[in-house]
């Protein structure tokens, strides 16, 4: 029986498979998809009597007796930079393969009371509500079912529609929630005189084509009377104009 045997010397043979395998990880890396990240910016455009705009922090605050409720709308990269792990339940850390790029998860302001003036003074979540320029009203998410009252739209639906089957995965459920639970804008939150309070509110991503939409908080509380019933209240709008673009970024090594 006649045994096969290369005719290449071994030091040669060496070096075309070596060369082979680079030829085939160039191939795959120019397969690789380029990462593209939709950015989203939002800037107040309200900036006369008792709204006041920031221009280093793109924050709007409304001022009246020594009150201040500042908003400032939160960019995924601020997100990330205050929240840098996987347990981030703010912002999407991976591309989309069917649209193409990394997508927004929420859209997302800080908003912060500080009171020096009144007794107290409440701003309740669930009478926020944001308005796009073509008419679509969207609510914040609350933070578990029993908070949303029905609603679907709160964080803990949210997440454990995505799975939470392997111990990994609830391990990173339940920071999230934790996360979450000390972030955002809780409601029934009364800020007493001297105190400030801060939170997030968090809603759905905005369409890609929004150019404008306007922050609503109503009947944000001034005064109370007897038995905590609201005696002074009043309804706050904060305009911003919306920059959404698809920004390319560099390769994706998989």
């Amino acid at each position: 029986v006649k045994r096969h045997q290369s005719l290449l010397p071994p030091c040669r043979a060496w070096c075309l498979a070596a060369a082979t395998a680079t030829v085939v990880a160039a191939g795959c890396l120019s397969l690789t998809p380029i990462l593209a990240t939709h950015k989203v910016e939002l800037k107040p455009v309200a900036d006369s009597g008792e709204y006041q705009v920031d221009p280093i922090n793109f924050s709007v605050s409304y001022v009246h007796e020594g009150l201040r409720l500042r908003v400032q709308y939160m960019t995924s990269d601020q997100l990330e930079a205050q929240i840098p792990g996987e347990e981030n339940p703010f912002v999407f850390k991976h591309v989309d393969y069917d649209q193409g790029f990394v997508p927004q998860r929420f859209t997302v302001f800080q908003v912060t009371l500080a009171n020096p003036t009144f007794d107290k003074v409440l701003a309740q979540p669930d009478r926020v509500y944001l308005v796009t320029d073509r008419g679509k009203i969207m609510r914040p998410y609350a933070l578990t079912r029993a908070d949303a009252s029905g609603d679907p739209r709160n964080f803990e639906t949210y997440w454990l529609s995505r799975g939470v089957q392997s111990g990994n995965a609830q391990k990173m459920y339940l920071e999230r929630m934790a996360v979450l639970r000390g972030s955002i804008y809780q409601p029934n939150n009364f800020v007493f005189k001297g105190n400030t309070y801060s939170g997030k509110l968090a809603f759905d991503p905005l369409p890609i084509d929004t150019r404008e939409v306007v922050l609503h908080i109503d009947r944000l509380v001034l005064e109370f009377g007897i038995y905590d019933v609201p005696k002074t209240q009043t309804d706050l709008e904060f305009p911003f104009s919306v920059d959404s673009r698809i920004v390319e970024g560099t390769l994706v090594q998989n």
